[in-house]
């Protein structure tokens, strides 16, 4: 039976018809007009809506439940948010299961912020009536579909009333219904929901990402429950999206603990994509302890710390926000670059022959670039010495990345150097003229 069938039955038990074609001449007269009142609420532009909406609002209390069903009707129809969103102001007079199924259906359905903040602010207006039938709705008996409507109302209204029907789905047969309930139950600093937090992080996936993510928010949990070794362990789970989710999770926590927990297993057994997500996060943390991490991390060797992995941390190490840890941070990149300069002595202008193809070997120049990328960005004055020399780099790009570290670091202190660089009788003289024909790009 639909909403409009359901009030409709109910008005007519209600009200028996003496005198049916009397009554039904007053109904068709009554629905004119309950029409023509719905069709003035949204024509105009906002004001003119605004100012007819205080009056229109008196006339539809006064049909009593009648205007429900042709206003829910219009607001499934419409597809204008302004619209829509008078409609929701009308409906909230009426407390009726089908108003509370309409504007959640509304809620989980709408992207407009505006609309849903409304919405929401007329589901509690509502109050115990609207979660009452929301509650009802999550019944085991009733649709799946109904019931994961009515749980993501609920997630949606975030009120302290949704706690208790919201933990009654946290161990539902349904695994959608339990993500939604630990994701909604997250928000709220209530003792009942933290085992039901830390159950989740046993459960299937989406269950269990959900988890970690609303753990990853509640640091207030660090001096009750050892929630960083419940994500840790997590971190070595054999699902990919659930390890990367417990970094992130444990690099928001932040904390020595956390910092420890991603640190060991930067050098442990794990897939690259894990790694890069436990790199990510302790560049977050921007510690002396993480930073000591990233770099020890950064000189071990393949398959300990894969290419992307030890890129990743070079461009973590060139976050590095603290002033007192730029230092540490452009250590193993500096030193990186000096023994790629003396393994890889650049190839003198006009033997392009000899030239090594840096595109043939997409990690190596990625990483060369993410390295030059990095120093720049911590200011690291000592670099200049070993970035000059590449200015005759064989491979543009490089070039290009040389040139503008040199500039970001210390413009003056750089064009200083490259003179005495050009001036150096030492220096090649093929080299000297690459280097010059460099400069022609500052």
């Amino acid at each position: 039976m639909s909403s409009a069938e359901s009030i409709s039955s109910s008005d007519s038990a209600a009200h028996p018809k003496d005198n049916p074609d009397g009554e039904s001449i007053a109904e068709h007269e009554t629905e004119r007009q309950i029409e023509q009142a719905i069709a003035q609420l949204v024509e105009g532009d906002f004001q003119s809506k605004w100012d007819r909406t205080k009056r229109l609002d008196r006339q539809f209390v006064q049909w009593g439940d009648r205007p429900i069903p042709y206003l829910i009707d219009r607001l499934e129809d419409s597809t204008d948010p302004e619209n829509q969103w008078f409609l929701v102001r009308a409906l909230a007079q009426f407390d009726h299961p089908v108003v509370v199924e309409a504007l959640a259906e509304l809620l989980v359905t709408t992207t407009a912020e505006d609309l849903q903040l409304e919405t929401i602010k007329a589901l509690t207006q509502l109050g115990s009536s609207a979660i009452a039938s929301l509650t009802h709705l999550l019944d085991p008996h009733q649709p799946l579909a109904r019931r994961i409507l009515a749980a993501r109302t609920l997630a949606r209204i975030r009120r302290s009333v949704t706690i208790s029907p919201l933990l009654s789905i946290a161990a539902d047969a349904d695994p959608q219904l339990r993500a939604i309930a630990v994701e909604a139950l997250g928000s709220f600093h209530d003792s009942r929901v933290t085992p039901v937090l830390l159950a989740a992080l046993d459960d299937v996936s989406p269950v269990c990402i959900e988890a970690i993510r609303t753990l990853g928010r509640r640091a207030d949990l660090l001096t009750t429950t050892d929630l960083i070794g419940s994500l840790q362990r997590c971190l070595y789970h054999p699902d990919e999206a659930i390890a990367r989710e417990s970094a992130v999770a444990l690099g928001r926590l932040g904390g020595e603990a956390a910092v420890i927990a991603l640190g060991e297993s930067l050098t442990q057994p794990q897939p690259v994509a894990v790694k890069v997500a436990i790199v990510r996060a302790l560049g977050w943390m921007d510690t002396p302890a993480a930073v000591a991490y990233l770099t020890h991390a950064f000189d071990c060797a393949v398959p300990v710390v894969m290419p992307a992995v030890q890129q990743e941390i070079a461009r973590s190490l060139g976050q590095t926000r603290s002033a007192t840890l730029k230092l540490q941070a452009a250590q193993p990149l500096l030193g990186w670059l000096q023994a790629d300069n003396l393994a890889n002595p650049t190839v003198e202008v006009g033997d392009r022959s000899k030239e090594t193809d840096l595109s043939t070997y997409p990690s190596a120049l990625a990483l060369k670039q993410a390295v030059i990328s990095s120093l720049a960005r911590l200011s690291a004055r000592p670099a200049l010495d070993s970035l000059i020399p590449m200015l005759s780099d064989p491979d543009s790009r490089i070039r290009m990345h040389v040139l503008s570290a040199l500039k970001q670091i210390d413009p003056k202190a750089a064009q200083t150097k490259i003179q005495q660089y050009v001036e150096d009788e030492n220096t090649p003289p093929l080299r000297r003229q690459q280097v010059t024909e460099s400069l022609s790009a500052w």
